[in-house]
């Protein structure tokens, strides 16, 4: 695994040494961050604090010699280093994307305090004619429509809490595309898992002024269907996705639907609205909240039957944005405030605060935990 690794590194460090040459072939293209992240977290009562801090670099390389040839290898570094390191349970086993079904990451440092890991996020080719594509390789299929909320994404689901990971989840996987006409598509997807694949396929069209697209296929070996829907109502755009899991000896069947709405204020602020319904998710308080799990999967985008988003942001000058994502589950009374400010103080370097706190209803309702970021970003 690590000869594979330092065979990814070696590759981008030759692009990058010969920048020159290949911008002007336009056959390779280098592209990637470096990221510092800070974050304290604090219990209900703003008390014992403790911190940890993430060094993130992410770097990409693109390969496309020809109009028929293209391809992407990007390689993720994290070296974490701090308390949650040794408190968090299965802090290491957590950084692994289960939808890989071969690992291709590596440990460097494994220490008490301390974790250094790199992982190739993406590593495929692909080639094209006018009416169709077939890409084979680590990659991100994105099914989804919806901006929080995705039932209809099979193969990549993400957590919408995770806002240091733009680039979202990737699959081992065989995608193929075919371009009926202008305004339809068909699209056929098979991913291994490591144990149980999956395996569906999509048809997308726009029918007046409407995106509708719907997919069919079998999930880890239980057969699924879904639809999805993009268009606007007046000026307000309307966004949904439904998703069926047919039951199978070990689980009931099992439905997820999430509808979004977004409307640009004239004064420049933007107003967003998602209702995602979760039809084995929990919909009565609990004695412990951390038995609440974030990790999101296609049958389970959120661990409650009921969850409603609420978010507002505005670009208040070119340089200063801000936004505020509010969500709240009725039945488990959970509730959770997200705000983030983000300032670019040069063309290529962001500074980020984002607060994230959670309250919710054991023996009454009460703030749960508390956990401010500041992230440093340097784009190249």
């Amino acid at each position: 695994m690590k000869t594979l690794l330092l065979i990814g590194f070696v590759l981008i460090a030759a692009c990058a040494f010969s920048q020159d040459t290949l911008e002007k072939k336009k056959t390779w293209t280098l592209s990637g961050y470096l990221k510092e992240l800070v974050w304290v977290r604090f219990d209900k009562n703003f008390k014992y604090p403790t911190a940890t801090n993430l060094l993130h670099n992410r770097i990409n390389a693109k390969w496309n010699p020809s109009k028929n040839w293209n391809g992407s290898l990007e390689v993720r570094n994290r070296f974490y280093w701090g308390e949650d390191v040794h408190i968090i349970p299965g802090f290491k086993n957590s950084l692994r994307n289960e939808n890989e079904a071969i690992n291709l990451s590596v440990n460097w440092i494994d220490a008490k305090s301390a974790l250094l890991n790199s992982n190739i996020e993406r590593l495929w080719i692909e080639y094209r004619k006018l009416k169709w594509n077939i890409r084979v390789g680590r990659q991100r299929i994105n099914w989804g429509i919806n901006n929080t909320w995705n039932p209809n994404d099979l193969f990549n689901t993400y957590n919408f809490l995770d806002f240091d990971y733009e680039e979202r989840p990737g699959s081992d996987a065989v995608k193929g595309q075919y371009l009926i006409n202008d305004f339809s598509t068909v699209e056929i997807a098979f991913a291994g898992t490591g144990h149980k694949n999956i395996a569906a396929a999509k048809y997308f069209t726009n029918f007046k002024k409407y995106d509708l697209q719907a997919n069919a296929g079998f999930y880890k070996g239980i057969f699924t269907a879904g639809l999805g829907w993009a268009g606007n109502i007046s000026e307000a755009g309307f966004k949904g996705e439904v998703q069926l899991y047919t039951k199978d000896k070990d689980t009931s069947s099992n439905v997820l639907a999430a509808i979004e709405s977004d409307y640009m204020l004239k004064n420049g602020w933007y107003l967003s609205s998602a209702l995602l319904y979760n039809q084995r998710g929990l919909n009565s308080p609990l004695d412990e909240w951390t038995k609440l799990s974030f990790q999101p999967s296609p049958r389970n985008l959120m661990p409650t039957k009921w969850s409603i988003l609420l978010n507002t942001s505005k670009e208040f000058t070119p340089l200063f944005t801000g936004s505020l994502n509010v969500v709240y589950a009725p039945g488990v009374n959970l509730l959770i405030l997200f705000p983030t400010l983000r300032y670019n103080l040069t063309t290529d370097l962001d500074l980020d605060f984002v607060w994230q706190s959670f309250f919710a209803e054991t023996t009454r309702f009460e703030a749960v935990s508390h956990t401010g970021y500041l992230r440093l970003k340097w784009s190249f």
